[in-house]
């Protein structure tokens, strides 16, 4: 009997914590700010067009003008370094970046 109330209880716990868990997995693929510290708060969720398909895109809201700010100054190495590792990191273009971050308000 005691094994039969573990076994529930564990399950009960697994379902519990499967959306948290699944939430922190999509968070970490989103975009966000290349400095960013702490999680964010407030993801957007949009889609791009690839090919012939739709990709759905999460972004931090408030990382947007940061982000933008680092593609329009390309005078800072540091910066120019950050950018090609989140472009790299989420496997897009320039354009596809800016395509995304005009779709947030």
């Amino acid at each position: 009997m005691h094994n039969i109330s573990l076994r529930n209880s564990l399950i009960g716990g697994l379902v519990f914590f499967a959306p948290v868990t699944m939430a922190v997995g999509l968070s970490e693929q989103c975009i966000e700010a290349p400095k960013r510290i702490y999680a964010c708060d407030n993801l957007i969720y949009t889609s791009i067009k690839r090919a012939d398909t739709k990709e759905i895109v999460c972004v931090c809201r408030s990382d947007k003008e940061a982000i933008l700010s680092f593609l329009e100054k390309d005078s800072i190495a540091t910066q120019r370094i950050m950018i090609r590792k989140l472009l790299a990191k989420h496997q897009m273009t320039k354009i596809e970046l800016i395509e995304v971050l005009n779709q947030i308000n």
